[in-house]
């Protein structure tokens, strides 16, 4: 029996994908944890895999197509079946191995999923798609560079490509509307200066007065998520505020120590890993704020999972690390790194975007002092976290210089009373001031 390939669930609030390139094409042979296509998803751009072993037979979508959870999306020959005759039987003519990888499906025949055949006036000399862009030129682009280009209302014209024989792609169309990409025709040249012409001084350095270019940036999958997702909570839950500040003196000067110890390994913990150590550590002497909120309960989870919030170009992104509170510092960096690096490449699995039962948003590098972050539904709490810097502290009767940060938890008082909270907070901060404390 042939194997229909359905868009795959690669996060936990997915109802569609958006197919944003394909990287196999029909004829290709395919092994089990392949990577077919990059699947723009509400949350990120993520990679499907294959779970089985054949041949492509068919290819339904193209590239920049929108596909709902669980709709086929390719056809796979197994081995012994005649991949034409799959492809005849499934719905459209066999996809040759030479076909170009982002078929689009054309209506009439069969379950009108067909392999996509560009018309010959629409394919230039290399079988790329082209864009007419007036009279005679063309430009070589990808479907999903042209999608965007038209919701922005952009010549493609005006966008230098940087894909093969430049064309161009999603990416190239994204830096023309933040400012970042170039144009394909030369800029013309100033004349040269007479040679006896003596340069002007430099002037001094001052603020420009040039106006301010408008720009109309489409909003991507992530964005108009996170956008939803933001209005939701602050529509839906009536928050409470709890802030504290933390001296975290002990705590740097045992990070400095176990870092000098651990050069070798070449793992350098930082403040928030030990931040991240303590969260769970409270949060498994405080299962309210583990938890998360339906109408008719309030859900305490077994595991201590907690998400953290990565700042990506396109949006923000919360991957989770889970069972924190069974991990060490060393394993909480590692694992960190590890969230951090994938979310930043675009190759988080499912299981890191979800099963989150608190979350953390640091802003500490950035040397901000105090923030509030919105609750991450349906999560009931989140931790903000701001920069360690020094302050003057009071010690007895004198004033001396510490190193102080400030943390602010935002709760959903539906299922968090204040007082709940408030304990929370004064256990995470004495396990942060006396962090021996976290091994007890």
């Amino acid at each position: 029996m042939p194997i229909e390939v359905t868009m795959p669930k690669l996060s936990p609030t997915m109802e569609s994908g958006v197919i944003a390139q394909w990287l196999v094409k029909g004829g290709d042979t395919i092994k089990e944890g392949d990577v077919l296509a990059d699947i723009e998803t509400d949350k990120a751009t993520m990679q499907m895999k294959s779970y089985e072993d054949g041949v492509i037979a068919l290819i339904d979508h193209q590239a920049g197509d929108e596909v709902k959870l669980g709709d086929r999306v390719m056809v796979l020959a197994k081995k012994g079946e005649d991949p034409k005759d799959v492809a005849s039987k499934m719905g459209g003519g066999a996809t040759k191995a030479e076909a170009k990888p982002a078929p689009a499906a054309p209506s009439g025949g069969g379950n009108g999923k067909q392999q996509y055949e560009p018309k010959a006036e629409e394919v230039d000399d290399e079988g790329e798609e082209a864009v007419a862009v007036g009279a005679g030129g063309r430009v070589r682009s990808s479907p999903l560079a042209r999608k965007i280009a038209a919701e922005a209302r952009v010549d493609l014209a005006r966008v230098k490509g940087s894909g093969p024989g430049g064309r161009v792609v999603r990416k190239d169309v994204e830096d023309f509307l933040a400012g970042k990409g170039g144009v394909s025709a030369p800029a013309a040249k100033a004349p040269a200066a007479p040679a006896a012409a003596k340069a002007p001084a430099a002037p001094a350095a001052r603020i420009s007065t040039a106006p301010l270019e408008e720009k109309r940036i489409p909003n991507s999958r992530m964005r108009k998520t996170i956008a939803q997702r933001m209005v939701q909570s602050k529509q839906t839950a009536p928050e409470i505020h709890v802030t504290l500040d933390v001296r975290v003196d002990k705590l740097l000067a045992l990070r400095e120590t176990l870092n000098k110890e651990l050069a070798a390994e070449k793992v350098k913990l930082s403040v928030g890993d030990f931040v991240t150590k303590a969260v769970a550590v409270a949060l498994r002497r405080h299962p309210a704020l583990n938890a998360t909120f339906e109408p008719d309960a309030i859900i305490r989870h077994g595991e201590i999972n907690i998400g953290i919030a990565v700042a990506l170009e396109e949006g923000l992104i919360v991957p989770v690390l889970h069972r924190v509170d069974e991990m060490g510092l060393i394993d909480v960096r590692k694992g960190s790194e590890a969230l951090a690096s994938a979310a930043r490449g675009g190759n988080l699995s499912g299981e890191q975007l979800s099963g989150g039962t608190f979350t953390i948003s640091n802003l500490g590098m950035y040397g901000v002092k105090q923030f509030d972050a919105i609750i991450n539904l349906p999560e009931v709490a989140i931790l903000a976290v701001s920069a360690a810097e020094k302050r003057p502290v009071v010690e007895g009767d004198a004033i001396v210089v510490g190193h102080v940060m400030t943390l602010t938890l935002s709760a959903d008082h539906r299922a968090v009373d204040g007082a709940t909270a408030a304990d929370y907070m004064r256990t995470l901060k004495n396990l942060l001031e006396e962090p021996a404390r976290m091994l007890l």
